[in-house]
Formats: C-alpha cells, sequence, structure tokens
C-alpha cells in the first residue's frame, strides 16, 4: 500500500548457490533500529525500513544470478545500542574477507522537493569504486528511463571502509512527492534493486575480463 510503511519479510526458502559461487557481494542496508536515517515529507515512512525492503530485492536478484551475499543486517534493528557500536560492527561486515564488492542502500532528502532520482557514489580517488559505482548508476538511469547521469565522488564510511570497491546506492528522494510514493510500491522497489544488480554484475564481469 502506498503511503504507509509494510512490515519486511524474508523469504523462507532460497534455491541453493552454485557451488563455489564466482562472486561474494556485501550489501548493506542503511541505518535500522533507533537510526531511521531521513523520513517521508509527506508520509513520514522511515528511510530505514525502505532500505531494507530494497536491499532484500537486491540480494534475491544477486543471489539468482549466482552470486553470494553477506548482509549487514536482515531485520529491522540496527546492529548496536549505540550509533557507534552500529558502525562498528557494520564496519566488520564490510570488511569481510574475500569480498568482490560492496553496495550500501539508502534513500535521499533535500529542501528543493523537485530534485529526484538515483545517485551513486565512490570513495573519492577509488578508481574501482567509480567503474562500480558508474555500471549501477548507468543500469539505474536505463531501467527508470532517465537521462545518463554520472557516478559522484564523496567520501562515506560505507565507501572508505571496505577494501573492495564500494558504492552507495541513493535510490531516490523522500522529499519529492511522486519519487516518495514510488519508493513505497513493491513492483518499483525490484524494479530498483534489479537494477542496481545488474550493474553490480556488469561491473564483476568487466573486472574479471580486467576491463
Amino acid at each position: 500500500m502506498l503511503g504507509c510503511a509494510r512490515p519486511v519479510t524474508v523469504s523462507e526458502k532460497r534455491e541453493p548457490l552454485p557451488t563455489p559461487p564466482r562472486w561474494l557481494v556485501i550489501l548493506d542496508a542503511g541505518h535500522g533500529g533507533f537510526d531511521a536515517g531521513a523520513s517521508g515529507t509527506a508520509t513520514g515512512v522511515k528511510e530505514s525500513e525502505l532500505n531494507l525492503q530494497v536491499a532484500l530485492l537486491v540480494r534475491e536478484a544477486l543471489e539468482d544470478a549466482g552470486v553470494q551475499v553477506v548482509m549487514t543486517r536482515t531485520g529491522p534493528e540496527a546492529l548496536g545500542s549505540t550509533k557507534r557500536e552500529d558502525m562498528a560492527r557494520r564496519g566488520q561486515l564490510l570488511l569481510t574477507e574475500g569480498a568482490d564488492a560492496a553496495v550500501s542502500i539508502h534513500m535521499n532528502k533535500f529542501s528543493d522537493r523537485k530534485v529526484r532520482g538515483p545517485m551513486a557514489y565512490y570513495q573519492a580517488g577509488a578508481a574501482e569504486g567509480e567503474k562500480l559505482a558508474a555500471a549501477v548508476i548507468d543500469s539505474l538511469t536505463e531501467a527508470l528511463s532517465l537521462k545518463p547521469r554520472h557516478a559522484n565522488p564523496g567520501n562515506n564510511f560505507v565507501t572508505r571502509i571496505p577494501v573492495c570497491p564500494a558504492v552507495l546506492v541513493e535510490c531516490g528522494f523522500l522529499s519529492h512527492p511522486e519519487e516518495e510514493r514510488l519508493l513505497q510500491d513493491e513492483a518499483y522497489q525490484r524494479t530498483l534493486a534489479e537494477a542496481v544488480a545488474r550493474g553490480v554484475i556488469a561491473y564483476l564481469e568487466g573486472a574479471d575480463t580486467g576491463r
């Protein structure tokens, strides 16, 4: 239902992954628990809830493609009782040994309610992170029939901590009236998630071949 948060459900049964999986991706659902992140301007929906809903769909799409996924959280709670504890635990998971990429899912908000659309950030100066972020934003803009956008350099915890290429994905703006509604729609969330997964896999395939 649009305009209200839906409970997050995790599939009870998943098809077994190929052995061994070709790649390992760390998938971070931003915020959680006491740290709700941004909130919808019209509906008050919590960013943390939407992050998890989309991240679970990204996991589904990646696993369907034979990618092993480690998630920082699969439930609504934070990873600690304080922000410091949460970030410390999240940082440990972002350093999972053998990871090929790290993806952090977030929602955006801005004072200008006309601003909309997804964005992708990489750690400034990280060449492979830039390639990953570019592949993801290219996939998202194509899936949403938007004009091409550049990946953006930044200095965020979730892109700075991992030793593997990392991207922070802002799926859209909770301050934009239409996008706030869309970001709560399961079909739209699935479109976003599948596009993120395609972008990640496109990057990994290119990295495998040295492009």
